[in-house]
């Protein structure tokens, strides 16, 4: 059920549809009455997103070549080597000096200093051992193969099992099959970690809405008291909220735990794998592949600028962290990217999130039909675009928190900046862009700027079409591997699809977005969709060849 909304909360949400549909009907007012200026405002509007493809696509090849160099370290060996950090610190100098890669070479010189500067504080024994790393899964009505996958990957980590906490988070709703699959799942997996948790969330609680939110807050509260029975505080456990489908790197936790080992501020970070939308990707249909890989991308981008990187999806945090802050928020959607922004206020703006540069694997979105596919897939992006959701909590906290001025009004400008962007640049791009030529009128067609309009629009996409290159490469190297199922042509179709991309921009870009935004705009809100999951063979991103690079199991 949703709370009745203050005046204050109703000015701020409808602040981005406002924001959208102000600049729509300016821009088709303009292309009208002054055409000039229309066609002006667009090439200026091309050249912007032409500077910001250019951005993009560094930042993608930053972060993808960190990636591949991260995927071969056997960080729970580095993890066991931090018990003697002055050893660790020569270990890393030895390698250093060794035939290793500029890049390589590079980041272990940071990591030393890094590291020196923690034994100057007098850190030098850091022991993984007294922490545990605490799984949860929260889920509704996924099927047992889905879990099973899940729980296969997470038991196939190298990481000690007796440090391991697995919590498998249902929903009362969901019913009798929902407690049939959980039972499976305990009944095959709790002998793998050291305690194995069941809970469900019983339905209609009140100041919540149906979503993953309640649930994850619910399931987290009610085990405390087992934890604190066992002896392990909550200053011991770091918490990883992970989607029902995520794969996840076999040095995945290791990965985590070495780096709050190392922060500066343990309890100030939440830590953020690479969400690789491939799991089933081989299944999907072309138009689906494309949004699924842009996605992915997307994630890579972001990983690179750690000023702009926030929590998604699937990710970790300190527990401690996670109960100072209240838990995560129970009547939002959208759990995962707010859990950052409760604990930058909390902090008052010392807080981070860290790039890990290891894969995850999740789902593409797949249904029985085509046509129950693509609506699947609008329903998640409208999902993701529904983020405007925060306006009321975050915008006007950010404007008087008590925390460096100029970091929460970068902050504050890239979310705005970056749901109005989520909401035009498609649009304006693919379809406005042309509005001048059609409704300007004569007196416009026959000036120097009608003339060129086409031709500057066309060298200007065409700059920034040459940038999917490099993708379509980056796609190929993180496919799993082909199944038998399919042939070469298949293959081409990875390679053919790429010419989706102005449709998939539209259709699963802006379009989302701007119902999301509208909806907000009139009250109309949104509860949490659950993204159906679905396989068609075993295929998942755990063979994907960057998840097999270091895999050296552990008990």
């Amino acid at each position: 059920m949703f709370r009745k909304r203050t005046l204050t909360e109703r000015f701020w949400e409808i602040q981005p549809g406002l924001h959208f549909w102000t600049v729509f009907i300016l821009a088709v007012t303009l292309s009208y009455l002054q055409p000039v200026w229309a066609a002006l405002f667009i090439v200026c509007f091309d050249l912007y997103w032409v500077l910001k493809a250019l951005n993009v696509a560094s930042h993608l090849m930053s972060s993808y070549l960190k990636f591949k160099f991260f995927v071969t370290i056997d960080w729970l060996d580095w993890t066991e080597r931090l018990q003697d950090l002055p050893g660790f610190i020569g270990f890393l100098k030895e390698r250093r000096t060794s035939p290793v890669s500029q890049r390589e070479k590079k980041y272990l010189e940071w990591e030393i200093t890094r590291l020196n500067q923690l034994a100057e504080k007098g850190r030098t024994a850091l022991d993984y051992k007294k922490y545990y790393q605490l799984v949860l899964i929260p889920f509704v009505d996924e099927s047992f193969e889905v879990l099973d996958s899940t729980l296969h990957a997470i038991t196939a980590s190298n990481y000690p099992k007796d440090k391991m906490l697995l919590l498998l988070a249902s929903e009362e709703r969901a019913g009798q099959e929902a407690r049939a699959v959980a039972s499976r799942i305990k009944e095959k997996y709790q002998g793998a970690f050291y305690k194995f948790f069941v809970t469900a969330h019983p339905d209609g609680l009140a100041g919540e809405i149906k979503g993953k939110s309640a649930n994850a807050s619910y399931a987290v509260q009610a085990i405390l008291p087992d934890l604190a029975a066992a002896g392990i505080g909550v200053e011991q456990v770091l918490v990883s909220n992970f989607d029902s489908d995520t794969i996840v790197h076999p040095q995945y936790f290791s990965r985590v735990v070495y780096e709050f080992l190392t922060a500066d501020k343990p309890y100030q970070s939440s830590y953020q794998p690479i969400a690789v939308y491939n799991n089933n990707i081989w299944d999907s249909p072309a138009l689906i592949r494309v949004i699924s890989v842009s996605n992915s991308f997307w994630q890579f981008t972001e990983s690179s600028r750690p000023d702009r990187l926030r929590t998604f999806s699937s990710h970790s945090m300190p527990l401690k962290t996670l109960v100072e802050v209240g838990f995560w928020k129970k009547d939002i959607v959208n759990e995962d990217g707010y859990i950052y922004w409760q604990c930058y206020m909390h902090f008052k703006g010392d807080y981070h999130v860290v790039p890990l540069f290891v894969p995850i694997s999740l789902d593409t979105c797949l249904a029985a039909s085509t046509w129950e596919t693509i609506k699947n897939q609008y329903k998640q992006k409208r999902r993701w675009a529904y983020n405007v959701e925060y306006y009321p909590h975050l915008v006007p906290k950010l404007l008087t928190l008590d925390a460096p001025l100029w970091d929460r009004l970068y902050k504050l400008f890239q979310y705005v900046e970056g749901n109005f962007n989520w909401a035009t640049a498609s649009i304006m791009i693919s379809m406005l862009g042309w509005l001048p030529l059609f409704v300007g009128g004569d007196d416009f067609y026959t000036t120097v700027v009608a003339f060129n309009l086409p031709f500057i629009t066309k060298v200007l996409m065409n700059t920034a079409l040459f940038f999917l290159i490099f993708s379509v490469y980056i796609n190929m190297i993180l496919l799993p591997p082909r199944p038998a199922k399919y042939g070469a042509t298949r293959s081409v179709m990875m390679y053919l699809q790429w010419f989706l991309v102005p449709i998939a921009s539209v259709i699963f870009g802006s379009l989302p977005a701007v119902e999301a935004q509208t909806r907000l705009l009139f009250g109309k809100y949104l509860e949490f969709w659950v993204t159906p999951k679905a396989r068609l063979g075993e295929n998942t991103g755990l063979s994907m060849k960057e998840m097999q690079a270091v895999n050296t199991p552990r008990k």
